[in-house]
């Protein structure tokens, strides 16, 4: 890589979330792959029953019409990129300022984490939904998710701690001696 070609590169240090239309969320990460963009979906394992009775248990996106897009390019060739996706995408933004939610790798690194498809314990909803839920902020103290900071609720007699990030709350449970209590 000649140095022209690496000072287009920008370290990834930032991320941002893109809204799709019609449930083309795994073909929208594609096309980015294909032009060597790093991306997220939030998965998790849908229990489906094929013609035969036979459960399966199959990778399905956890919130259908969102991915998150490392920022790894400048602003003006991701948006060249994403202005030649055959499919509709929306960049997120921040209501008040319209400029695009950038969200910092260091809360992706915990997305990621609380978004594991093999924990059995995480809701999806809305970000509206999960600021209205009432709660104290807190952290995580013990188990998996030490050091995650959070709005602890209740919900269906069980404690979640609640993240929002752009416009996806994600509820995780945790209980709620495992959390401590911040001012």
């Amino acid at each position: 890589m000649d140095e022209s070609e690496n000072s287009k590169k920008i370290k990834v240090n930032t991320w941002y979330a893109i809204q799709t239309l019609h449930c083309k969320e795994e073909r929208v990460g594609e096309f980015f792959e294909k032009r060597g963009l790093t991306y997220f979906i939030p998965m998790r394992y849908v229990e489906q029953i094929t013609l035969d009775g036979k459960r399966h248990r199959v990778l399905t996106p956890a919130i259908h019409n969102l991915l998150f897009l490392a920022k790894t390019l400048d602003e003006r060739e991701l948006l060249k990129i994403i202005d030649e996706c055959p499919f509709p995408v929306i960049l997120i933004r921040h209501r008040d300022t319209r400029k695009c939610y950038e969200i910092p790798d260091s809360e992706m690194v915990e997305i990621r984490a609380i978004c594991d498809p093999n924990y059995t314990g995480t809701l999806y909803v809305d970000a509206a939904t999960a600021e209205s839920r009432p709660g104290q902020k807190v952290r995580v103290i013990h188990g998996v998710f030490t050091g995650l900071v959070g709005k602890l609720t209740r919900y269906k007699n069980r404690y979640y701690v609640v993240i929002i990030v752009a416009n996806l709350g994600v509820m995780i449970h945790i209980p709620k001696w495992y959390c401590m209590k911040l001012e």
